[in-house]
C-alpha cells in the first residue's frame, strides 16, 4: 500500500513538471508546517499542467479528481516504498451548491488559486528550488502573529464547504491560535449548517481532532461555537448534563492524543441504541461501533473487575480495546472516589494471568462432544461454555481432564 509524500517525492514531481516546462510548487498545509518548523505528514504539488498533461507526464499516475484538477502520482523511493502525492492544477472555483464541492471549476494561476482555498494559513505556496516563499494572501503574517483567518469574506468561505467550520476549530486549537474576530462571528453565525455535511465528512474531522495532543481545547473550541451542540445532540438532551461529565472524562485522559479513548470518555454513558445510531450517521466501521458499545457496558466494571471470576475477567482481558478499557476505568474511580485503589488491584491481577492463558484453545470441541453422545444443539453449546469457564479458571489445566470432566456431566444429565 502507498504511503503519503515525503519532501523528497515531492521535490521530485516539482523537477520533474518544471523540466517538461510547467510551473510547479509545494501548497497548502506543508508550506504552513514547514514554516512553522513542524515536520509534514504530506505533500502536495500545484502547478499549471492539466490533469491529461500531468497524466501522461507521470506513468505511475491516478486521474482520480481530474474533474477538479487533482491527479494521484505514485513514485517508488530508493527504499523502494511506494508515495503517493496529489498533483493540483491551479484552479479557479465557481460556485457551491452543495455547500462541500464547486459546480465547475476553471484552471487557471496561482493568484486565483490561493484566493478560492480557505485559510491564509493554508494558502501559501513555496518554490522548493529556489527556496523561495511565495504569499499572495498575507498568510506568513497570520502565521507569524497566531490568527485562523478565512482568505476573503468568512461567510462566503463558510458557506462554499460547511466543513470549514470545523476545520478552523481544529486548526486554531492544534495551533494554539486564535479566531480571527470575523472568522469567529462567521462560524457561531453558521454552526448549525454543520449538519448539512455528511457524518462520514464529520467523523473524519473529529477523529483528527481526537488524535492530537489538543483535543481538549477542540472539544471546548466546537461547544463555544455551537457545533458540538448540532453534531452531539445527544449530550445535550434533555439538559447538558451527559456533555459536563463527558468533558470532565475526556480532561482527566492521561493519553489526549487517543482517539480511541476520547470518542469513548465522550460517548461511553450514552445508551448502546444511541452509540448505533451515531456510528451510522457517522459510516464508522462496525469494529468503532462495537467498541463504543462495550466500553458502555462495561463502564462501571471497575468496581467489581478485581474480584469478579476468573473466566470473565479473562474474557476482558482477551478484548482488543482491553488497554483503553483500563484507561477509562481509572478515570471514572478517580473522578468518582479520588483514589485509584481498584485500579491498583486490577492491574495486580491482569499482571498474573500468563498471556498464553487469557484466550487458549479450548479443550474441548463440539466433535469431541458428538463423540461422546451429546448432539449439537442447545445443550452443546451450554455445555461447551461451562467447560471453558472451567478451563479459563484454571480448575481444569489438561485436555485429559476437560474430557473427564465432559463425561461426567453428560452421566449426570443421564442420571438426572
Amino acid at each position: 500500500m502507498a504511503q503519503k509524500a515525503d519532501k523528497a517525492t515531492a521535490v521530485w514531481v516539482v523537477r520533474r513538471l518544471r523540466a517538461a516546462g510547467y510551473q510547479a510548487l509545494l501548497a497548502g498545509g506543508c508550506v504552513r508546517d514547514m514554516l512553522l518548523g513542524v515536520r509534514p505528514d504530506d505533500y502536495d504539488v500545484a502547478t499549471n499542467a492539466e490533469p491529461p498533461q500531468v497524466h501522461k507526464l507521470f506513468r505511475r499516475s491516478l486521474m482520480v479528481g481530474a474533474k477538479f484538477g487533482v491527479v494521484v502520482v505514485l513514485h517508488r523511493d530508493r527504499r523502494h516504498v511506494d508515495r503517493m502525492i496529489e498533483v493540483a492544477t491551479f484552479r479557479r472555483d465557481s460556485t457551491y451548491t452543495d455547500g462541500r464541492r464547486p459546480d465547475a471549476v476553471r484552471f487557471s494561476s496561482p493568484q486565483e488559486d490561493a484566493a478560492r482555498r480557505d485559510f491564509t494559513i493554508n494558502g501559501m505556496f513555496f518554490d522548493p528550488i529556489s527556496e523561495e516563499l511565495i504569499d499572495y494572501v498575507g498568510g506568513q503574517a497570520d502565521l507569524q502573529t497566531g490568527v485562523v483567518r478565512t482568505i476573503g469574506d468568512p461567510n462566503k468561505r463558510f458557506a462554499e464547504d460547511y466543513l470549514r467550520l470545523l476545520r478552523a476549530v481544529r486548526f486554531a486549537s492544534r495551533l494554539a491560535f486564535r479566531l480571527h474576530p470575523a472568522a469567529a462571528n462567521a462560524l457561531d453565525a453558521h454552526a448549525g449548517k454543520i449538519t448539512q455535511i455528511s457524518g462520514e465528512r464529520i467523523y473524519d474531522e473529529l477523529t483528527k481532532m481526537f488524535s492530537h495532543p489538543s483535543s481538549v481545547a477542540a472539544l471546548d473550541a466546537m461547544k463555544k461555537h455551537h457545533l458540538l451542540q448540532h453534531i452531539l445532540p445527544e449530550l445535550f438532551e434533555p439538559n447538558d448534563e451527559a456533555y459536563l461529565a463527558a468533558r470532565q472524562r475526556v480532561g482527566r485522559l492521561p493519553c489526549p492524543d487517543d482517539e480511541l479513548l476520547n470518542f469513548g470518555a465522550l460517548l461511553m454513558d450514552l445508551p448502546e441504541g444511541v452509540l448505533g445510531r451515531i456510528a451510522r450517521r457517522w459510516g464508522a466501521s462496525n469494529q468503532r461501533k462495537e467498541a463504543l458499545q462495550w466500553f458502555h457496558r462495561r463502564r462501571d466494571a471497575w468496581r467489581q473487575a478485581a474480584e469478579t471470576p476468573l473466566c470473565e475477567f479473562k474474557r476482558l482481558m482477551a478484548r482488543e480495546e482491553w488497554p483503553w478499557l483500563r484507561v477509562l476505568w481509572k478515570v471514572r474511580e478517580k473522578i468518582e472516589t479520588n483514589s485509584q485503589q481498584q485500579a491498583l488491584r486490577i492491574a495486580r491481577r491482569a499482571g498474573g494471568v500468563a498471556t498464553e492463558q487469557v484466550a487458549p484453545s479450548p479443550f474441548i470441541t463440539g466433535d469431541d462432544l458428538i463423540s461422546l453422545g451429546l448432539p449439537p444443539g442447545r445443550d452443546m453449546g451450554q455445555m461447551l461454555r461451562a467447560l471453558y469457564d472451567e478451563q479459563l479458571n484454571e480448575t481444569l489445566t489438561t485436555r485429559r481432564d476437560a474430557l473427564a470432566e465432559a463425561r461426567k456431566r453428560l452421566a449426570d444429565n443421564n442420571n438426572a
